[in-house]
């Protein structure tokens, strides 16, 4: 045996020369390797290489383990290290750990060459790596049984393991979980170093949501079934990894005393060992002692189980023995069976007594057991993910990543052949992590978990983005964010464009200027942030937005929208004039602008054919909702012109029935026309209309605003309590919706009603950082007109 795990050693032989028991380690590792290769590798500075090898080869083949023709060179033992990479990558965690000693080849002082040290290096990293790793997943597989003291035990050895690199910073969180389920000291150490590497670890433990613990939840039909199997019937239970077919069997063995045998791996016979006691006699002596034992069995884990033990129990299921079998496994029963039941997640109606656990787990039951314990799911997902390959985890984060599954679009970021990407979904689908289409199980989880994998996040995310439309794509751009490349920008800079432009038509504004905030400079993404804005009601940040954009047409027509909301009625007009010279669009703006100068100046004939204009304009856009915006100004002016109240805006909210806010918008311009008319009993009504109408569709803007007039209406009145109850309706409104504007507009009004002084001078500091500098001077001019009136 070569001992290479805490320093070199070949066992029972004496000899300690360095360099030929490093040869003995390479070529136990790497395979066969031409002389010339090894000499120039081990002895690259020598006169001569190829004899420096010729006599390391000469004393190790006295020893019996090297051996050499005239072009290669071998070994033929026992390696250690090569042990340690066969447990673990059989999942036989703690075998593995067992054979860590120490790190690969400690300990050398004979000078090596920079290619050989490399190597070693390498090779000691990555068993290190390896063997962290697997007491990761001991911890996983103890705090998953509520073993929360050995679970930091082997959280403090994953942490401690010699030789290992530092920790990757995704471990951190895990390995701090772990820590702090135990109180175990190490977890503040861990805490000080995230803090300087930037990463914020919690101390906050979800507790249990299940102070009984989670039992069997969800499977009673299941487990009635199972237990229904009749005498001498085998049945088989299919499923894959975490979907409960251990909790089953458990649950069978408590309560029906039938022999459960879990599967083992090793020697002949190992897993049906524990029944038959003795193995000596051969296979036809053990399959008669079998078949007379008559026991009813529950055997877990049939792939895993060892050879022997699987084609004795073929054997005794063509017997027809008494008793009865029930065999757990992921793939399909190798022999004829009574029964077969599929386990698949849970559905949502097993877990209404637990809620928020389909949420989170999506049914999956390791996930629905941990979450139950209040542990974070990300590592009970991780316990399932480490038993896949490395194809299989990455297909599983990239159908993470999509808000819809699309398999193609995975395999292409992964980068797959056809026949790589259908074992790996195989793999997915047997461990029950994801349905057919691709869909993921407790995505929530999921996402997490790729969260704890920055690097690959990012890049996953970037491949799948390249591929998707710019509204699909922006939310893994923004993952991607590290990785963009200068390629990259002009998608980048379309999908936010696409999804600001959504979140507008959504009826969010402020949240799509928000997000184009985080955007790249571009002259569309200035212009778009700018028009949210002003969506918004946030009309001096528009303004602010556009300061480097050029004159052009486009850009003056909502200079000229801006100018005119802030009351600078000179600046509007000639930025509207200018935008005339543009496309439909600008000209449709434009019109709609220079009707409100005209309205406000008392031009109402030139205000409604400014208005008709416009309408016609956003028709020939497709723009609807701007077209029944400029038919409401023309309702206004037409109204004013002396036209019959009642039917210019009835006509109006018949043409807007589909649409909510401009019905609300509708209904505040006739409140407002209907009290000009002193018709206030109509118009208090109108106003109430369109109250109810905005919150129901989630408009508190337009609510704020009707809210506002309706207190006002009341204040002329002469009824106090009406009026303040209405204001501080408006002004909650104003404030949720950040419509800065009205709630001025509320505060000045309150203030006037309370006598307020305070309060007033609070509506005009609100007016003048909003940018409302006219507004502003009205209140301080309805201010100082107080004040002479109060003495």
């Amino acid at each position: 045996m070569l001992h290479t795990l805490g320093g070199l050693r070949l066992e029972g032989s004496g000899f300690s020369r360095e360099k030929p028991l490093l040869l003995l380690a390479y070529l136990a590792l790497e395979g066969p390797r031409p002389r010339r290769f090894l000499a120039e590798l081990f002895w690259p500075e020598a006169a001569d290489p190829m004899n420096s090898l010729a006599v390391a080869l000469a004393k190790l083949r006295k020893l019996g383990v090297a051996y050499n023709d005239e072009s290669r060179a071998w070994v033929d033992l026992d390696c250690d290290a090569l042990a340690l990479q066969d447990a673990l990558r059989a999942g036989r965690w703690e075998e593995g750990v067992r054979l860590y000693r120490g790190p690969f080849a400690e300990g050398l002082k004979e000078s090596l060459g920079a290619e050989l040290e490399e190597w070693l290096l390498e090779v000691r990293e990555r068993l290190a790596g390896e063997v962290r790793r697997a007491h990761l997943v001991l911890a996983e597989q103890a705090a998953a049984k509520a073993r929360f003291a050995e679970a930091a035990g082997w959280a403090e050895r994953a942490y401690r393991v010699a030789g290992a690199p530092p920790l990757e910073p995704e471990d951190l969180p895990r390995l701090h979980r772990f820590l702090l389920l135990a109180a175990h000291p190490l977890a503040e150490q861990l805490e000080r170093e995230a803090r300087e590497l930037g990463i914020r670890l919690s101390r906050t433990l979800l507790t249990p949501r299940s102070p009984t613990g989670p039992g069997l939840v969800g499977r009673e039909r299941e487990l009635g079934r199972l237990m229904a199997v009749g005498e001498g019937e085998w049945f088989w239970l299919k499923g894959g990894v975490g979907l409960g077919k251990t909790a089953l069997l458990r649950e069978l063995e408590a309560r029906t005393g039938w022999v459960y045998l879990p599967a083992r791996s090793g020697l002949p016979y190992a897993t049906l060992e524990p029944l038959l006691e003795s193995v000596q006699g051969g296979e036809e002596v053990l399959l008669r002692r079998l078949a007379a034992l008559g026991e009813s069995l529950l055997l877990d884990g049939w792939e895993e189980m060892d050879p022997e033990s699987r084609r004795l129990l073929v054997r005794l299921r063509g017997l027809r023995p008494r008793g009865r079998a029930i065999v757990a496994g992921q793939g399909e029963p190798p022999f004829a069976v009574d029964g077969l039941l599929e386990l698949e997640p849970l559905r949502e109606e097993a877990l209404q007594a637990f809620p928020g656990a389909f949420e989170a787990t999506g049914g999956l039951p390791a996930l629905v057991a941990a979450w139950l314990r209040g542990e974070p799911l990300e590592g009970a997902l991780e316990a399932r993910l480490l038993a896949l390959s490395e194809e299989a985890r990455q297909v599983y984060m990239a159908l993470a990543l999509l808000e819809s599954p699309d398999l193609l679009l995975a395999r292409e970021a992964v980068g797959l052949d056809a026949a790589q990407m259908a074992e790996a979904v195989d793999e997915l689908l047997s461990a029950g992590l994801v349905d057919l289409q691709g869909r993921v199980y407790g995505r929530e989880a999921a996402l997490r978990y790729v969260a704890e994998h920055p690097a690959l996040e990012a890049r996953l995310s970037l491949r799948l983005a390249r591929q998707l439309k710019p509204q699909q794509a922006l939310p893994l751009y923004r993952r991607a964010r590290a990785l963009l490349e200068e390629a990259d920008r002009p998608r980048v800079v379309q999908a936010y464009l696409a999804w600001a432009a959504e979140l507008i038509r959504r009826g969010f504004p402020k949240r799509a200027a928000e997000v184009l905030a985080e955007a790249p400079n571009h002259p569309e993404v200035a212009l778009l942030q700018a028009r949210a804005y002003e969506r918004a009601g946030l009309y001096k940040e528009a303004l602010q937005t556009m300061r480097l954009l050029p004159d052009a047409p486009e850009h003056q027509a909502l200079r000229a929208t801006l100018f005119h909301r802030l009351g600078r009625a000179e600046e509007a007009r000639q930025a509207a004039e200018q935008a005339l010279a543009g496309g439909m669009e600008a000209r449709a703006e434009a019109q709609n602008t220079l009707g409100l100068i005209f309205l406000a100046k008392g031009q109402f004939t030139e205000a409604a054919a400014a208005f008709r204009r416009a309408a016609a304009l956003w028709l020939g856009l497709g723009d609807e909702n701007r077209r029944l915006d400029a038919l409401n100004n023309a309702a206004i002016a037409r109204a004013r012109m002396g036209e019959e109240v009642a039917q210019v805006f009835q006509e109006l909210l018949e043409a807007a029935q589909d649409n909510p806010s401009l019905r609300a918008q509708a209904l505040i311009n006739l409140g407002k026309e209907l009290e000009r008319q002193q018709r206030f009993e109509a118009a208090l009504q109108s106003y109430r209309e369109a109250e109810q109408l905005a919150l129901e569709s989630g408009n508190l803007k337009k609510a704020a605003l009707a809210q506002n007039n309706a207190g006002a209406l009341w204040h002329i009145q002469n009824r106090p309590a009406e009026a303040r109850a209405y204001y501080l309706k408006a002004i909650e409104a104003a404030r949720e919706a950040g419509e800065a504007y009205v709630l001025a507009l509320a505060l000045s009004n309150l203030a006037e009603l309370m006598g307020d002084l305070e309060v007033w001078q609070e509506a005009i500091a609100v007016s003048e950082n909003a940018g409302y500098f006219d507004l502003a001077a009205q209140q301080r001019a309805q201010l100082q007109a107080f004040m002479e009136r109060s003495g």
